[in-house]
C-alpha cells in the first residue's frame, strides 16, 4: 500500500509535466507545474517558440514573436490558461522572430533584455542584413515561389499555408521596434511568489547579448537561439565564443530545454553535438581564410558532410551561408 501511495504523486507529476493544451493559433505544453512552452498552431506565422511562467499573482513571458498580429494571437492564447496579467517580458535576443511583437506590451509590461539586446532594438534592425535576407521582400518572394511550386504539383496543403504566408506579409509593415526598459548585463533574480526565475548571460554566441531564463527549481531553462536542435544561425553571431558559452550551459542544472526553435530537449548530449558543429564549421572557415580564399570560393568548398540534415536552414534558405561566411570572415579580420 506505501508503494502505490509513493508512486501516486510521481505518475500525476508525470501526468502533469506532459499536460498540454491548444487554441486556434498555439500549443501550450505544461513542461513543470505553471511553465508553459508554447509553440505555433497553423493559423498565425509565430517565428519562434515562447515560455510562459505563471506565477502566484503574474504572469512571465519570454519572447514576443515575429510581429504584433503573432504577439496579439499570443496574449489572447495565453488568456485560455490564466486570467493573471502577463507583468513581465523577456527578450531572448534581439532578432526579428523573437522581438517584434514588444510594442504589443509596451505599456504596463517591464521588457527585460540584454543592454546589447536594448542598443540593437534602439537602432535601425529592419534594415540590416539579417532582416533583410531572412524576412524581407526578396525572401517573401522566395517562399510565395516555393509554396507555388507546390501548389502547382497538387499539394494542397501549401494553398493554405500561401494564404497564411500572405497575410503576415501584410502583418509585417506594422512592425514598430521596441527595446526592453530594463537590462542587465550578467545576471538578473526575479522572485515572483514562490518563484525564482534567474535570467542569465552566459556568454556571447548567436548574438552579443543571448540570454536564457533559468527556473532552478523546476529545472528549466529556456535558451532561445543560443540552444535548439537544429543548427545556430551564425550571421550575427561570436563563432569562436559559442562554444565556451554552451559549455556555460552544461553547468546550469536542468531537466529540459526550451529551444527558441523545435521540439523541447532532453538529451544533455545535444549540447555537444551543437559543440561539434560550430568547431567543425569555425575550423573549416578558418583553414579558408588562412588560405586566402575568397567568400565565394570559400562556399563552393564547404562541405556539411554528416550535418546536412542538421543544417537544413543553411543548406535550404538563400543568403544564409552568404552572412554566415561574411560575418566569420570578417571576425578573423579583426572586426566586430
Amino acid at each position: 500500500m506505501k508503494r502505490v501511495l509513493l508512486a501516486f504523486p510521481f505518475l500525476l507529476l508525470l501526468g502533469y509535466a506532459f499536460a498540454t493544451r491548444r487554441t486556434a493559433t498555439h500549443n501550450f505544453d505544461e513542461i513543470a507545474p505553471g511553465v508553459f512552452f508554447v509553440t505555433g498552431g497553423d493559423q498565425v506565422t509565430v517565428g519562434s517558440n515562447s515560455l510562459v511562467v505563471v506565477n502566484d499573482d503574474d504572469v512571465l513571458l519570454v519572447d514576443s514573436h515575429i510581429s504584433p498580429a503573432a504577439a496579439r494571437a499570443l496574449v489572447a492564447s495565453i488568456k485560455s490558461i490564466t486570467d493573471k496579467p502577463i507583468k513581465t517580458l523577456v527578450n531572448s535576443h534581439y532578432h526579428y522572430d523573437h522581438a517584434n511583437g514588444n510594442q504589443v506590451f509596451e505599456k504596463g509590461v517591464e521588457i527585460i533584455g540584454h543592454e546589447f539586446t536594448r542598443r540593437k532594438l534602439l537602432g535601425d534592425v529592419l534594415h540590416e542584413a539579417t532582416y533583410v535576407n531572412n524576412a524581407g521582400p526578396g525572401n517573401q518572394q522566395w517562399q510565395i515561389t516555393q509554396l507555388e511550386k507546390r501548389i502547382a504539383a497538387g499539394d494542397q496543403e501549401a494553398v493554405g499555408q500561401l494564404a497564411q504566408l500572405k497575410r503576415h506579409i501584410t502583418e509585417l509593415a506594422e512592425v514598430r521596434p521596441i527595446a526592453p526598459s530594463v537590462t542587465l548585463t550578467n545576471k538578473l533574480t526575479l522572485y515572483r511568489g514562490k518563484r525564482e526565475i534567474q535570467i542569465l548571460f552566459l556568454g556571447r554566441a548567436h548574438t552579443g547579448g543571448d540570454l536564457v531564463v533559468y527556473l532552478p527549481a523546476e529545472k528549466v531553462v529556456f535558451t532561445g537561439d543560443l540552444f535548439y536542435t537544429g543548427a545556430p544561425y551564425l550571421g550575427d553571431g561570436y563563432p569562436e565564443e559559442f562554444v565556451a558559452t554552451l559549455e556555460k550551459l552544461k553547468g546550469l542544472r536542468f531537466d529540459v530545454a526550451a529551444g527558441g526553435h523545435g521540439p523541447l530537449v532532453r538529451d544533455r548530449k545535444q549540447i555537444d553535438f551543437n559543440q561539434q558543429y560550430v568547431r567543425w564549421y569555425v575550423g573549416q572557415v578558418k583553414g579558408f581564410h588562412a588560405a586566402k580564399l575568397t567568400l565565394k570560393e570559400a562556399k563552393a568548398k564547404l562541405d556539411f558532410g554528416s550535418y546536412k540534415k542538421f543544417a537544413q536552414f543553411q543548406l535550404n534558405a538563400p543568403g544564409v551561408l552568404d552572412l554566415e561566411l561574411a560575418r566569420m570572415y570578417r571576425l578573423l579580420d579583426g572586426g566586430e
